[in-house]
């Protein structure tokens, strides 16, 4: 599969919507943080290597990837901002859902480290010992 088109409509997605809706661009940005990596992963290439190819190709992802890079580092800003409750109340990041603090959706599964980890092993234990089996009759 072939991920060139994805990243392309992705890119001009990007620039179409930070002008339409800016801040809910900006704090959907911080979750993506792929240019950042690509520039950080030639950045150490180029120290590595040191070759004029190296060279020519950081300032090809640069100029690509640079803008966005930039976005998504005002998106993290403005998302730490956000989740501590100092600007734009109005408006929920799509990445995090309703509440900032919301890690996912095994919340309704209880509590991550109960009171007695062992409970349930004990609750499974004693219902199959309480249960009747059929023995074969000949």
């Amino acid at each position: 599969m072939n991920h060139l088109p994805l990243a392309v409509a992705d890119y001009l997605c990007l620039w179409r919507d930070l002008l339409r809706f800016p801040r809910l661009v900006l704090l959907n940005r911080a979750h993506s943080v792929a240019s950042l990596a690509a520039i950080a992963v030639l950045c150490a290439v180029n120290l590595l290597v040191g070759h004029p190819a190296s060279v020519a190709a950081l300032y090809a992802v640069l100029v690509v990837c640079g803008p966005s890079a930039i976005v998504s580092a005002a998106g993290s800003v403005v998302h730490v901002l956000w989740v501590r409750g100092l600007i734009w109340a109005d408006i929920d990041c799509e990445w995090c859902g309703d509440d900032p603090d919301d890690d996912g959706p095994d919340d309704a599964l209880g509590p991550v480290e109960p009171a007695d980890p062992h409970g349930l092993i004990r609750e499974i234990s004693a219902y199959l010992r309480d249960q009747h089996t059929l023995t074969p009759t000949r």
